[in-house]
């Protein structure tokens, strides 16, 4: 990993492209149950300064031009919360919480932590699908659960009650089998 940054600071510096460079995660799908509220992780990194002032924004299925993720947007009004400016500088999050999830809210959200040193340099993130289940189908399991274990459980259920049941014809048969070969029944 050091490597990659190191050639990418050497390339950076070399091919004339400002010396700031912007490296953005984010978790790549995170699921959540209808009502609940779900936080959207991003991090960053700068390479080639020190940060003390900066932005961030989210969007919804393309980074730049789709629906911005904010309080000012009305499909999200009152239902985002946003790192505050100590997280943002100092713990290099630029993470939102979305509150009240509904179905729709599924989809892809992107990231874009933006700065400015004299000419504006940006990143974005590879994008987080939000995938929001029905409040039915996330009741079923204790929360701490994720959504595929929870669909395992019926399967599970069905392999054990099958185990159980030829571990029991088994133990039968083999009693039936010892009672007769080796014991033979003996007519007085």
């Amino acid at each position: 990993m050091k490597i990659i940054r190191l050639l990418l600071i050497i390339v950076t510096f070399s091919s004339g492209f400002p010396s700031q460079i912007v490296h953005v995660q984010q978790t790549p799908v995170i699921w959540a149950a209808e009502g609940s509220s779900v936080t959207l992780l991003c991090f960053f990194n700068i390479i080639g300064k020190n940060a003390t002032a900066g932005s961030y924004k989210w969007y919804r299925h393309v980074v730049g031009s789709g629906p911005d993720v904010s309080n000012s947007n009305k499909l999200f009004h009152g239902r985002v919360t946003r790192v505050d400016t100590n997280q943002f500088i100092h713990g290099r999050s630029a993470s939102i919480t979305l509150h009240s999830v509904e179905l729709s809210d599924s989809g892809m959200y992107y990231c874009e932590v933006i700065f400015n040193f004299g000419q504006e340099i940006s990143g974005e993130g590879n994008g987080t699908f939000l995938n929001v289940t029905a409040r039915e189908s996330s009741s079923m399991m204790p929360p701490t659960m994720d959504f595929p274990t929870q669909r395992l459980f019926p399967v599970i259920n069905i392999m054990m009650v099958a185990l159980w049941a030829s571990m029991l014809l088994t133990v039968l048969f083999v009693c039936y089998y010892y009672n007769h070969r080796v014991f033979p029944i003996q007519k007085t």
